[in-house]
């Protein structure tokens, strides 16, 4: 180190100047790099905080209320079975919807199921739920086809927007809003299966030609035994009782004649009027429910014969209006004219247009047979009976007047009534019980919880172990002329028992009119007026 020290001055030296300043330029500029090199440079950086002003966000929006009560299903997707032709949509009903009787996946059906009355806890979940497994039914062979009934259709029975049948005065009646009504007016698991076990009795004793034995009155009962099955919401597309509902309707069609009469009747013993209206009425809801042409038709016939009865010409001024057991009878009764006003409220229901006239005729007859000392109704004059003030009361709501005062009195008169299965007199006690029950429910509130808690453990606790149900033992004339054919009395034991979702309460509803596609019927000539 020592001796380049030194050769490296004598070296320097020996250079030229401009030679001797660059290499000492070099030098200096390389030391000055190397002390650089040595020294930490620390960076301060101001700190520097975000900051945004302006209008905040707005808040999320909030749900919106429903419009209806049926709006909770608009939104789920139909999963339930749905069947072929009939002129609709491949895979759907007759008018391109979910086969009649179909309900979402996420409902079981407990209490159809075989299975049901041997195990009663499993019919506590979702009481009254049509089967989630019905299927498309073979339809009977011979007469009049009604394959056109598959499938519910296009009808205005039907709730705008809201899947699969249902809707109008008969919604109540399919999928889960039967379970929910049978909550919400305090039915339960055992009446459900009380209807059950009744529809199953009565499918059993259907005779061959689709009909039901009732006294001398085949087609009377096959009205009320097709009404039973109709107000548990089954139709032809119904697995388990798609074929008894067919050829019921299919017997009730077959037998109005070409002036719109009931055939098959003793008129000696029942009369037309307990013919005429409860095949009315059940040719009305048969329609509303599957839109079948095989049913418009004589519809129509039998209808028209209804209107000429009320405008036959009455020899007292009050019976003007009414309708009596013969077709040209020049007198009323109250028990008739009920069947009548129900059958023509339940056409106007299917979209069938009703005169408004024939209704306000109808409703006047029924104030003529009031009884304002002791209010209620009358059967031919105005003396009041439980049974007829039951009738009076119901067709009453029916036509608009519930809120009337005097339905009120003859409401406080029904709340006095007992049900009694063993003591209870008279002489159609299970009938006037039938008509009581709806009256009972369409008014409601303290009326209702009264009735219902009367009525019902009494028809659970007195039907026979396979399912039908016998008149009470001090009904006179159902005890001996109608015992034997117990179709009448099973029929309407149902019938009550389903009056938790059979119609709902009618200030629930709104009744379709002949616009936007509904079908119309008239009086082929107006009935007369009634006098002042």
């Amino acid at each position: 180190m020592k001796t380049t020290t030194i050769k490296f001055p004598a070296w320097l030296m020996a250079q030229t100047r401009l030679m001797r300043y660059f290499i000492i330029a070099l030098l200096l500029h390389v030391a000055l790099l190397a002390v650089l090199g040595s020294i930490k440079i620390v960076a301060i950086l101001p700190k520097v905080v975000a900051s945004f002003e302006g209008t905040p966000l707005p808040p999320p929006p909030a749900d919106k209320e429903p419009d209806d009560p049926n709006a909770v299903y608009r939104d789920f997707e139909y999963k339930g079975p749905t069947v072929g032709g009939g002129g609709g949509t491949p895979g759907k009903g007759a008018g391109g919807m979910p086969a009649a009787g179909g309900t979402p996946a996420a409902y079981k059906a407990h209490i159809l199921t075989p299975s049901a009355q041997d195990n009663p806890d499993n019919a506590a979940e979702v009481i009254g739920v049509i089967s989630d497994a019905a299927i498309a039914i073979a339809r009977p062979v011979g007469g009049p086809s009604l394959t056109s009934m598959s499938g519910m259709g296009e009808s205005n029975v039907g709730t705008a927007g809201i899947k699969g049948p249902g809707g109008g005065i008969f919604g109540a009646r399919i999928g889960p809003q039967r379970a929910i009504c049978l909550k919400e007016f305090q039915g339960s698991a055992e009446t459900e299966k009380a209807v059950v076990a009744a529809l199953r009795w009565l499918k059993a004793n259907q005779e061959q030609d689709g009909s039901w034995k009732c006294g001398q009155s085949p087609p009377a009962g096959t009205a009320l035994a097709t009404l039973a099955f109709l107000g548990h919401g089954e139709t032809p597309d119904s697995a388990e009782f798609g074929q008894t509902v067919s050829k019921g309707l299919q017997y009730l069609a077959q037998h109005i004649d070409g002036s719109g009469l009931v055939t098959g009747v003793s008129r000696d013993y029942i009369g037309y009027g307990y013919s005429q209206g409860p095949v009315v009425l059940a040719l009305s809801e048969g329609y509303a429910m599957t839109r079948s042409p095989a049913l418009r038709e004589p519809l129509d016939r039998a209808l028209h014969a209804v209107f000429r009865a009320q405008a036959a010409a009455k020899t007292r001024p009050q019976d003007v209006g009414g309708w009596r057991n013969q077709s040209s009878s020049n007198d009323s009764d109250v028990s008739v004219t009920g069947w009548m006003i129900m059958a023509l409220k339940s056409a106007r229901a299917a979209g069938i247009e009703i005169p408004q006239a024939v209704f306000d005729k109808a409703t006047q007859y029924l104030w003529n047979m009031y009884d304002t000392t002791n209010p209620g109704f009358g059967y031919q004059k105005p003396k009041r009976y439980p049974s007829m003030t039951a009738v009076g009361i119901l067709c009453q709501q029916f036509l608009g007047n519930g809120k009337d005062h005097r339905i009120q009195g003859a409401l406080d008169y029904l709340r006095e009534q007992k049900v009694d299965w063993d003591k209870t007199e008279g002489d159609f006690v299970l009938y006037g019980w039938y008509y009581m029950t709806q009256a009972m429910f369409q008014a409601g509130g303290p009326y209702w919880q009264y009735w219902n808690g009367e009525i019902r453990d009494t028809m659970v606790r007195n039907q026979r172990d396979d399912g039908r149900w016998i008149p009470p033992p001090r009904s006179n004339i159902e005890g001996k002329d109608l015992a034997d054919t117990p179709a009448y009395s099973t029929a309407l034991g149902a019938l009550i028992l389903e009056v938790y979702y059979r119609y709902l309460p009618i200030d629930q509803l709104v009744e379709p009119s002949a616009e936007g596609g509904a079908v119309t019927t008239t009086p082929k000539s107006e009935p007369e007026a009634a006098p002042d």
